[in-house]
């Protein structure tokens, strides 16, 4: 049994097609098929089921397929430690940050977490949630800033801020002369979102869905700076995880105001569980959790 076998049943067994796996693993179809049925020759069962061009894996196949995914963490994390180890290079550690989130930690990374660790060579992806899950799973990131929820299987997290969504206004709007705004009345509000793969977008869409309202959305954007400016200039309103942001705390043409009915949130860090953390991803939890 070969690494390469097993490599090439996981990419099977995730993207449910032979052609899918060798195109990801730059190989041709044939080199696949005959790995994969070698390796059913060798364990003396059988993978898959294969019914009209379409493979489903059998009872047998989904309990080796929990053992080989096991297998391979293994031996990725064995052989990264390895080469980190030989070539004595200089720490990495690549984040995947939210665009929001990204605007009040960055600050604290760069100003506080990078002069504490010079040697460190910090790499921040602006990425949103699922691209952030997407990511880590790919080992592409070591770490992820999301709002945390029930969903997040196979990651392990810590807590590093908590809170409750609250409107974005420009001042003067309406809004503003109310203590808290109930969200039947965004349903005739201009409203400026962020990319459909971060939280707020998820969840307040969700919202929207739950009091059967079409929310008017005239812009997605990808940047924080962006959705400010907009809502400066009353081309709507948007959300905010928090207003402790200085480019919201200090601005005299913004304000915030929390909805009626919260909708809480807690952002984490989090990482893929069992996964091998090299010292520089230690050194920043225990830099964050301090």
């Amino acid at each position: 049994m070969e690494i390469r076998q097993l490599e090439y049943f996981e990419a099977v067994s995730r993207l449910n097609s032979f052609t899918k796996a060798a195109k990801e693993h730059h190989v041709a179809q044939p080199s696949i098929t005959v790995s994969v049925r070698k390796l059913e020759e060798e364990l003396g069962i059988s993978l898959f089921e294969r019914s009209n061009n379409r493979i489903k894996l059998t009872l047998q196949g989904q309990l080796f397929l929990e053992r080989a995914q096991a297998i391979l963490v293994e031996v990725k994390e064995a052989q990264q430690l390895v080469k980190d180890i030989r070539q004595n290079k200089k720490q990495h550690l690549r984040l995947g940050i939210p665009p929001f989130l990204g605007s009040w930690i960055l600050p604290i990374i760069f100003t506080h977490y990078v002069k504490q660790h010079p040697d460190v060579e910090l790499v921040v992806q602006d990425l949103g949630t699922h691209e952030i899950i997407d990511e880590l799973f790919k080992d592409n990131i070591d770490l992820g800033l999301v709002v945390l929820d029930n969903s997040l299987n196979r990651l392990e997290s810590v807590v590093v801020s908590e809170g409750e969504l609250l409107l974005l206004l420009p001042k003067g709007h309406p809004f503003e002369a109310v203590s808290e705004v109930p969200f039947e009345w965004l349903a005739q509000e201009k409203l400026i979102m962020y990319k459909p793969s971060t939280f707020i977008s998820t969840r307040i869409l969700q919202e929207f869905a739950k009091y059967s309202i079409t929310p008017n959305i005239i812009h997605s954007a990808n940047q924080i700076a962006t959705i400010l400016n907009l809502v400066v200039c009353g081309a709507g309103i948007s959300f905010v995880l928090d207003d402790s942001n200085p480019l919201i705390k200090d601005s005299s043409n913004l304000v915030t105001r929390p909805l009626k009915s919260p909708i809480a949130y807690r952002a984490g860090l989090v990482w893929k569980e069992d996964k091998y953390l090299m010292d520089s991803v230690r050194d920043f939890l225990r830099f964050f959790k301090s």
